[in-house]
């Protein structure tokens, strides 16, 4: 159920902002299992299925939601919920989904519209109210991945705020740990000798270090073409 998508950041429940963004993707969810059946009614089975299939990873999403919360429950029980636990784990995952969805309706919407002129070309047939449904089902799909867009970027600010938008903060920390010693910087002073010391220990110590002085190259030199004797 859940594509692995990286790059989500670790955070913990939602926002009350979040939560009001994440009411309008599930209304935009629920446009999107009405366009599922549309379409199945339409003689577009597989389209059917893409909306589907953006329906359940919704629904995954929005696992605590009250109106969807029966729904999930049915979902997780089945064989589906071996997929995933849903929550905002399938953020990334839905937008994936929706995304695709979105364009591949629009683009049917787009070629519809040049072959016929219009939305409607008939009204004898269920097929014939086809594009509308796509044009229904692309807008709730892509306005539900702007609302996850949205989402997404309040999770990054809540996830690294304490880094990114406090600076300053995190400087003075530094200064606090560095200034712990004394005011003259004699712990400093003492650090640094320890540390001498310490090298030059590490130095005598060292088993694979010679202690013979340089020798230099002492044997009689050969020019070329010289004869050996």
């Amino acid at each position: 159920m859940v594509i692995p998508l990286g790059g989500l950041p670790v955070m913990g429940p939602p926002t009350p902002g979040m939560v009001t963004k994440l009411q309008y993707v599930k209304w935009c969810v629920l446009a999107t299992y009405a366009c599922a059946v549309g379409r199945f009614i339409a003689d577009d089975p597989f389209g059917a299925l893409n909306d589907l299939f953006g329906g359940l990873f919704g629904t995954f999403l929005l696992r605590e939601d009250p109106q969807l919360q029966s729904c999930y429950r049915c979902l997780h029980e089945s064989p589906l919920g071996a997929m995933s636990d849903g929550g905002m784990a399938c953020l990334l995952p839905y937008m994936f989904m929706a995304s695709l969805n979105g364009i591949f309706s629009s683009v049917r919407v787009y070629a519809i519209v040049i072959r016929f002129g219009t939305l409607l070309p008939c009204s004898a047939k269920p097929g014939c109210y086809l594009p509308c449904l796509l044009c229904v089902s692309a807008v709730a799909q892509l306005i539900a991945v702007f609302f996850c867009w949205t989402v997404y970027k309040q999770m990054q600010q809540q996830a690294f705020s304490g880094v990114y938008m406090h600076p300053g903060e995190a400087n003075q920390q530094g200064q606090g740990r560095g200034g712990g010693g004394s005011p003259e910087g004699g712990d400093g002073v003492r650090s640094g000798g320890g540390d001498a010391e310490a090298a030059g220990g590490m130095q005598t110590q060292n088993p694979w270090r010679t202690q013979a002085p340089f020798q230099p190259f002492q044997g009689t030199g050969h020019q070329l073409g010289e004869q050996r004797r």
